[in-house]
């Protein structure tokens, strides 16, 4: 009875139960996406299960990882200082600058990135890098690093609207003593946050990464790429190779937003 009577209410509410309609059907189109290749490893088991420790996947994903870390790693000595500059310095364009360096990256198309790199630091220029690890590295690391100073920087900016830093000025504290005793202790699960997609962008990205660094079995062949390479001709090492990444970043997330929790 309670559930008709539910069901009732909003049939007699026609906005909210198209909202309703509205968010299912939205939560079952990303869902679908998220989760199918796992129901179609589920249905081709015994041909996918054999890819996941074939030499040429783990070494992708082995190149995925570590150059997705080191970029996060990267992204955060960086990344703080810039939202810390965001937040207390004074000068004009500022909110441009934050957009260009902030925004434009997550909207930009990663192959014209790609392009970009290829002509500043490949084979026509004096230091060449392309087709290498680090192009790699670089290729993410445009792409990616946005993600930690976003999340820097509005929870530096929480922290001065909340007058935290004016009380440690007050007290007489520096730069230093405000950044590392008041400022980065109020936003550990914050960088977490931004730390943790930073990861997940860089493990996801491909066009940047096809274009600068290859594809190059062994040296600069990364998840994306192996997937793009081999979708047509090994659909099924494809699948294991999306399954391995896909959890990666499923584990990561959930684990670093529970620990985030946690502390909080």
């Amino acid at each position: 009875m309670a559930l008709d009577s539910k069901w009732g209410v909003w049939m007699k509410d026609k906005l909210g139960f198209i909202l309703a309609i509205s968010a299912v059907g939205f939560a079952g189109y990303m869902f679908t996406a998220s989760f199918f290749i796992y129901l179609i490893t589920l249905f081709s088991w015994d041909k996918v299960i054999p890819q996941l420790l074939s030499g040429r996947v783990l070494a992708a994903l082995l190149i995925s990882v570590s150059s997705s870390f080191i970029v996060a790693v990267l992204a955060v000595l960086v990344g703080i200082p810039f939202a810390y500059f965001l937040t207390h310095g004074e000068f004009k364009f500022k909110s441009t600058i934050e957009t260009l360096m902030v925004d434009l990256p997550q909207t930009f198309p990663p192959v014209t990135v790609g392009l970009v790199y290829l002509l500043l630091l490949g084979p026509g220029s004096p230091v060449n890098l392309a087709f290498t690890y680090a192009a790699v590295v670089i290729a993410k690391f445009y792409v990616s690093s946005p993600f930690m100073v976003g999340f820097a920087a509005r929870r530096f900016r929480e922290v001065k609207a909340r007058g935290f830093d004016l009380i440690a000025r007050s007290l007489g504290a520096d730069t230093r003593h405000l950044l590392f005793r008041v400022v980065l202790p109020m936003s550990k699960r914050d960088l977490l946050a931004g730390f943790s997609l930073t990861w997940a962008r860089a493990m996801g990205e491909l066009g940047a990464t096809m274009i600068f660094a290859g594809i190059i079995p062994w040296k600069t062949e990364v998840i994306p790429t192996l997937v793009f390479n081999i979708a047509q001709t090994e659909p099924n090492t494809a699948i294991a190779a999306a399954v391995l990444a896909e959890t990666l970043s499923i584990v990561a997330l959930i684990s670093l937003r529970r620990g985030a929790k946690e502390r909080r």
